[in-house]
């Protein structure tokens, strides 16, 4: 590996992260007068533009930390709250794309944001709360909810809850009022993207589970059908799931009427609503593992890397609640064996350093860095290399820990 930074790859990083470049749409939620949005809500249902790292639910104070994929240019830790159901009856609400008359979307397309759904400890009764995503809904009554699943709804649409709740469905995607598929972590061969996709979880629960943390959550929509991801992990490929044209959609949901045990803490935040609409390459995006750990893993975050759209780099098992750094350089086709000292040796799959990221682990060690892909067909086809790397002095002689290499590829 050179220190030397190329021009080129150093060019790359650089636009990767100027604050100038936006997504096709991308709402930050800064405030509700300049919001770009359509909300189609069930009565009980609250939609409050907040600042979440300092708010107040009821009688209870919370300070939730910025979301992981920050719009460029918009204001730190501004998002929705979205409370349901305090009168008995299962309630939601749908964001769409677009102020007064939402944008319609077809084609090839990514939905993207960042969700929150806050469960209290202990999971009181009513405790099931959930996300959702919609591609090709329309803009009317029943929203696309669970609960509404049945009575009309349009598009492809789908949820993940927060505290793993459901017997089957505990993640689901519906064409209408059509079940596709749906996950439960309990249910037999079923557990690993749960697991794969959540470092934790908070609540007793044998497998990972999406509450009380923010979840990447990613949507491609094209003729091949809908993959949904959280957290960079497939949940679902449905290539029947092709949405007519029709509008992108975010929201939130108590599926259920049961009311919440602990109503200030039942709530769900959401933020950093884009849609992009990748073109020119031709091909899908690639993240591929290289090379052998030290320690820890690095994971690609979100959807497969994609002109338009930001990317993330995830660490898992790396130390907890410590100071860690996310590198980059054009990427190594073999390991290639870096000597620090007589008897320190790293092995790193990239050949030029031309980007350091610093970061900080939470209490299970975990970690993302997220970046914003230009929407540049320059950019189809290039490849950049990425290690997590730490300092670990309980090995003086050696303290550097790197985590295996990934390989991004940017497609569309």
């Amino acid at each position: 590996m050179t220190l030397q930074t190329s021009r080129i790859a150093a060019a790359a990083v650089v636009v990767l992260v100027a604050p100038s470049l936006r997504a096709q749409f991308a709402e930050p939620f800064d405030s509700q007068a300049t919001a770009d949005i359509t909300e189609v809500s069930d009565l009980d249902t609250t939609v409050t533009y907040v600042d979440y790292s300092n708010m107040t639910v009821g009688a209870s104070t919370f300070s939730i930390p910025e979301a992981p994929r920050r719009i460029p240019g918009s204001a730190p830790t501004r998002g929705v709250l979205i409370q349901c159901n305090t009168q008995g009856f299962a309630t939601g609400t749908n964001l769409l794309a677009g102020a007064n008359n939402p944008l319609v979307f077809s084609g090839r397309y990514r939905l993207s944001f960042d969700a929150w759904i806050n469960v209290p400890i202990p999971v009181p009764s009513g405790g099931t709360e959930q996300l959702l995503w919609g591609v090709g809904v329309d803009n009317i009554a029943p929203i696309e909810a669970r609960h509404n699943r049945g009575a009309g709804t349009a598009g492809i649409y789908g949820w993940i809850c927060g505290e793993n709740g459901y017997g089957t469905e505990d993640a689901c995607i519906n064409d209408g009022d059509l079940e596709l598929a749906d996950l439960g972590d309990l249910v037999t061969g079923e557990s690993a993207p749960f697991n794969a996709a959540f470092d934790s979880n908070p609540f007793g629960g044998p497998n990972g589970c999406a509450g009380n943390s923010w979840v990447r959550v990613d949507i491609d929509q094209d003729t091949n059908g809908t993959r949904v991801y959280f957290n960079g992990v497939e949940f679902f490929n449905e290539p029947s799931g092709v949405a007519l044209p029709g509008h992108a959609m975010i929201g939130y949901e108590d599926p259920f009427g049961s009311i919440s045990g602990s109503p200030d803490a039942q709530w769900g935040l959401l933020d950093n609503f884009r849609v992009s609409t990748p073109s020119g390459c031709g091909s899908l995006g690639a993240a591929v593992n290289v090379g052998t750990s030290a320690g820890g893993e690095i994971l690609n975050g979100g959807a497969p890397p994609a002109i338009a759209a930001p990317i993330s780099l995830r660490l898992r098992g790396g130390p907890a609640s410590a100071p860690v750094a996310l590198i980059s350089g054009f990427p190594a086709p073999v390991s290639i064996p870096v000597p620090f000292g007589l008897n320190c040796t790293v092995n790193l799959d990239i050949i030029t350093l031309d980007g350091v990221f610093p970061s900080f682990t939470n209490a299970d060690g975990g970690a993302v860095v997220s970046l914003n892909v230009p929407n540049n067909p320059v950019f189809c086809g290039f490849t950049q290399g990425w290690h997590w790397f730490w300092l670990d002095f309980a090995n003086p002689a050696c303290p550097f820990v790197v985590t295996d290499g990934l390989h991004t590829t940017f497609g569309s």
